[in-house]
């Protein structure tokens, strides 16, 4: 499972795709992570490929706020 953390104004968000189980960790402001959450799809330059979001999983522990986008 890939988790990632809060750093002060940015939030990392760790895309999965789940058909090839790739991953791409970004570090995203808070302006683009509410454009992100209001998206049904999104480019990943690494995927080569815009893919839609099948579903979001956040977390909080230790301080920590965690998100993963599964894309399809």
């Amino acid at each position: 499972m890939e988790i990632t953390e809060n750093q002060g104004d940015h939030v990392c968000v760790v895309f999965v795709f789940q058909k090839t189980e790739q991953t791409e960790e970004v570090q995203l402001n808070a302006a683009q992570l509410t454009a992100l959450l209001q998206a049904k799809q999104v480019w990943v330059e690494r995927f080569s490929s815009n893919l839609q979001i099948e579903n979001t999983v956040w977390a909080y522990g230790n301080n920590k706020i965690t998100l993963q986008v599964y894309l399809k």
